[in-house]
């Protein structure tokens, strides 16, 4: 009884988020990030940040908004935001119709187009990056599959996100259990070392991928993401409003190379969005090229 009464006494003092404050916080967010959260999704930002207010002794939501702004570490502490607030979950082939579609058909286009330029390397963005899995997925289809029938081809993989926890995560390269359900066992037993419950991706795999923190709504630094032949951006799109949809969409159009291809979730599209690219549908996925 005394533990119940000592909760219910934590979750009274606990900072509450107003209306009026969640508004002027959610589009901090939406500056600096392009995320929207509607006013349904009050609850998940008061509910991830009060730990951090109780961390940094504040009482109210309000100082934590003035912390972001104007405070001394306010860049420390944005990170820190974002790191909170974006979600990641992926795992390695987790979209095996889009992989599929990259190592059978289009990863050969693309490379067969550049021959005539001479142009022996190969260039792909997995944009919102998380942990890694994805753009290493991509590392072991080219060790598996392209590096044996093209052996003059260099390729260069960039792992990008806003988040640097997973970030970190991304560098070390060990997963566990969940983060390779997906992945066959062939790759598995040649690619990864197991011990303890973890699997840690050997050192040919790790090489290939270089990895970067980048806010996709930072038009400097996407003006620097230039000629890539692939970019692989899923499950990005949906947490953005139209106006910033156009902005990013745009932005990864000039990012890529003619010819190039981007990938998008299985739930997101462009209607609306951006009548450049051409869409080119292939079994269970569809991709968008830059013709």
């Amino acid at each position: 009884m005394f533990e119940q009464a000592q909760d219910r006494i934590r979750v009274d003092s606990a900072p509450k988020l107003s209306e009026e404050t969640f508004v002027m916080l959610r589009d901090f967010i939406y500056s600096k990030t392009g995320i929207f959260f509607p006013e349904k999704k009050k609850y998940l930002i008061e509910g991830r940040l009060i730990k951090r207010l109780q961390v940094l002794k504040l009482g109210h939501f309000e100082d934590y908004l003035q912390l972001l702004q104007y405070g001394q570490l306010k860049q420390n502490e944005f990170e820190f935001l974002c790191n909170t607030i974006t979600i990641n979950e992926t795992s390695f082939f987790r979209n095996d119709a889009q992989t599929d579609a990259f190592q059978q058909k289009f990863a050969e286009e693309v490379i067969e187009a550049k021959k005539a330029s001479h142009d022996r390397t190969l260039r792909i963005w997995s944009a919102a990056c998380s942990s890694g899995e994805e753009p290493y997925s991509l590392a072991i289809l080219y060790l598996e599959h392209l590096k044996p029938r093209y052996p003059k081809l260099r390729i260069e993989i960039i792992g990008t996100d806003i988040n640097t926890a997973v970030l970190d995560m991304a560098h070390k390269a060990e997963y566990n259990q969940y983060a390779i359900r997906s992945m066959p066992k062939l790759y598995l037993n040649k690619y990864f070392d197991h011990s303890n419950g973890v699997y840690r991706l050997r050192q040919e795999v790790k090489e290939l991928v270089h990895f970067e923190y980048i806010n996709l709504i930072d038009r400097e630094k996407m003006r620097h993401m230039m000629h890539f032949d692939f970019i692989f951006c899923a499950n990005v799109l949906i947490y953005f409003d139209e106006k910033a949809k156009i902005q990013v969409v745009g932005d990864l159009f000039n990012s890529l190379n003619r010819g190039g291809y981007l990938f998008i979730g299985f739930s997101e599209m462009l209607h609306r969005i951006s009548t450049a690219f051409k869409l080119v549908s292939i079994p269970k996925t569809t991709a968008y090229k830059k013709e």
